[in-house]
């Protein structure tokens, strides 16, 4: 299972609650870190949480700023970015593969 550590970025980001929901139902683990408004906040709740990813909801210019600057400090963790107006659910729908393992039966 994937350990996703999802953050809002400069600003609580309407598209956090439903992209956590469908990364929940694609069969991640999704924890929500909220709002994380420094680096120093985002670096220590991978730190703590020791996610796969990190998905970063941003929605302004600071908040895609923040992105850039912590991408770099956060060793064997990828950060991704996601436009708070995406469409979540054709962005799930459009990314989702099938697992490689028969007996999931599922895509995700």
């Amino acid at each position: 299972m994937t350990r996703v550590v999802l953050a809002e970025l400069d600003g609580a980001q309407p598209g956090a609650l439903p992209l956590g929901r469908a990364l929940r139902d694609t069969g991640a683990e999704v924890i929500h870190a909220g709002v994380l408004r420094t680096a120093a906040e985002l670096r220590a709740t991978v730190e703590q949480e020791d996610p796969d990813v990190v998905v970063a909801v941003v929605g302004s210019e600071p908040g895609h700023a923040l992105a850039t600057r912590v991408a770099g400090e956060l060793p064997g963790v990828p950060l991704l970015t996601f436009p708070t107006d995406t469409d979540v659910h054709e962005w799930v729908a459009g990314s989702a593969i099938c697992a490689t393992d028969p007996s999931s039966q599922a895509c995700r």
